[in-house]
């Protein structure tokens, strides 16, 4: 297995976990402001979207932090938002409009946001394909036609983040060759077996989920999502055992899966991350001299 002279070689998994996947953002810098740097990335959802733009991009974390999230897709309206003004309840009532319609005749978003969550994909990758990148990056998508599980390890990373991220429902399936592709997280949320087959000494895993907490499911669409991140949670607990470590970033609030909107505590969440357990990661990766000052961005 091949180690850097500093410390010893690790397959980072990015987990999915939908808008606080942006956590990843987080750990990666700070585990660059600790010396530590991933030889291989495996990703899921947005794990793919921002561990690709990792190894594509050398501005990755400005470019990151610098996406119009506006137009993407985010929460329908709250009870409260329904008992509220008129205003209010009249643009409920066309969000949910909208979302059925699309839903029903098309995909589930409109073309302003799927032209621009494509086009951000591309920027975000500078058009490039994945064995173009600084590190060797695999790209898990489930294939909704056969339920398999497929990794994407060549061909455009834009498509390839795309169709790992594209929650079934709300985006159309991504397309490779004849299959269409959907949210990886749905075939496996994390996939250490993938990352075991990178030439690397250790696997560590970010698992940007939250423990359902107690609340009242207010729409279909809520009940949709979370019935599917139970799902997950259920399956992850057994991945995880197989990795050597891994990070949970501790979020301070609930965040919403699509909540895009609150990037930034997403990244500090994984900031903190590494800070909590820096001790647990320099015994694993075992570096061969101090370790710089952590990040103090939080």
């Amino acid at each position: 297995m091949t180690d850097s002279p500093s410390h010893r070689s690790f397959a980072l998994v990015l987990a999915s976990g939908g808008a606080r996947g942006y956590a990843h953002a987080g750990v990666l810098r700070a585990l660059e402001a600790e010396g530590l740097r991933p030889s291989a990335i495996v990703g899921v959802s947005m794990g793919a979207v921002i561990g690709t733009t990792y190894a594509l991009r050398p501005d990755w974390y400005e470019t990151v932090l610098g996406v119009d999230t506006s137009p993407f897709p985010s929460r329908l309206p709250t009870t409260e938002e329904w008992e509220g003004s008129s205003w209010q309840r009249l643009s409920a009532i066309g969000a949910y409009a909208r979302l059925a319609y699309e839903s029903t005749f098309g995909w589930g978003v409109g073309k302003r946001s799927f032209r621009h969550t494509t086009s951000t994909l591309r920027t975000l990758t500078k058009d490039r394909d994945l064995e173009e990148g600084r590190i060797p990056v695999a790209v898990c998508a489930t294939n909704i036609q056969t339920g398999s599980r497929e990794i994407l390890r060549s061909g455009p990373a834009a498509e390839a983040a795309y169709a790992s991220a594209a929650i079934p429902g709300i985006f159309p399936p991504g397309r490779h060759g004849d299959q269409q592709l959907v949210d990886g997280a749905y075939a496996d949320i994390a996939p250490v077996d993938v990352a075991r087959t990178f030439d690397t000494s250790l696997v560590l895993v970010v698992d940007p989920t939250q423990p359902l907490a107690p609340s009242h499911v207010e729409n279909g669409f809520q009940a949709m999502l979370r019935a599917v991140e139970i799902c997950q949670m259920r399956h992850a607990d057994l991945r995880f055992d197989d990795a050597d470590l891994v990070l949970r970033p501790p979020f301070r609030r609930t965040i919403d899966t699509l909540e895009f909107d609150a990037r930034r505590e997403c990244v500090a969440a994984g900031m903190r991350a590494v800070r909590q357990r820096r001790d647990a990661l320099h015994e694993l990766v075992q570096p061969s001299s101090g370790a710089p000052t952590s990040s103090s961005e939080s």
